[in-house]
C-alpha cells in the first residue's frame, strides 16, 4: 500500500480530529494507556486552522484513508500556561544560554491502529523534517511521562531527552530534534 505524506486541507480535519479523539485512549486502564500510548489536549476545526498557517499539519494518506498525522506549531503561537510552552522553557532553560536556534513544536502526532507498524510515523517524521529543515534549527516535543509508548517511541527516533518538567500537575520529558539532521539520516 502506498501512503503519501502531504500537508493537510480543511477536508482532512473532521479525519483528524476523529484520529485524534481515538488514539486518547479513553476507557483504557492507565496500565493500558501506558502500554498502547494515548495523545492529549483538545483539538478543534478552528486550532487547526491555526496549525496549517504555521509550520503545518501532515497527514499520512492511504488512498484517501488518514493513516496518521503530525501537527507542527510555533511556540509563539500558544498560550503561556499550556505544557507546550513549559516543555519550551525548560528547553531553553537546560540550554544554560546557548542559542538554540528556531524552534518548532512537534505533536500532537497519532497514527491510526489499522496502519500502526508500516512506517507511517517514520514517513510523517522524514516528510515535515524535510519540509521545515531550511527555516527550522530544532524541534521540541514533550510526553507525559505515564506514556511509555511514546517515550519508547521519542527514544526510538534519536530524540534528545533535553529536559523535564512539570505542567498542571503532570510529569513531562521535553524531547528535541534537528530537523536538518533527522532529514538527512533518511534516505
Amino acid at each position: 500500500m502506498t501512503i503519501n505524506v502531504r500537508r493537510s486541507r480543511p477536508e482532512d480535519h473532521a479525519a483528524i480530529l476523529s484520529l485524534m479523539d481515538a488514539a486518547r485512549g479513553a476507557g483504557l486502564s492507565d496500565e493500558e494507556r501506558a502500554r498502547r500510548g494515548f495523545v492529549q489536549g483538545n483539538l478543534t476545526g478552528e486550532l487547526l486552522d491555526r496549525f496549517e498557517e504555521g509550520p503545518g499539519v501532515f497527514v499520512a494518506d492511504a488512498a484517501g484513508e488518514l493513516a496518521g498525522f503530525a501537527i507542527t506549531s510555533e511556540p509563539s503561537r500558544l498560550p503561556p500556561h499550556h505544557p507546550a510552552a513549559a516543555a519550551v522553557a525548560a528547553v531553553l532553560g537546560a540550554a544554560d544560554g546557548r542559542d538554540l536556534g528556531r524552534l518548532f513544536l512537534y505533536g500532537p502526532v497519532a497514527v491510526d491502529e489499522r496502519f500502526q507498524g508500516r512506517g507511517v510515523l517514520t514517513r510523517l517524521l522524514t516528510a515535515l523534517c524535510r519540509a521545515l529543515a531550511d527555516d527550522f534549527d530544532l524541534a521540541v516535543a514533550f510526553v507525559e511521562t505515564a506514556n511509555e509508548r511514546s517515550l519508547d517511541v521519542h527514544r526510538h527516533y534519536g530524540m534528545t531527552e533535553a529536559a523535564r518538567f512539570e505542567a498542571a500537575g503532570r510529569a513531562y520529558v521535553a524531547f528535541t530534534f534537528s530537523p536538518a539532521a533527522f532529514a538527512r539520516a533518511r534516505p
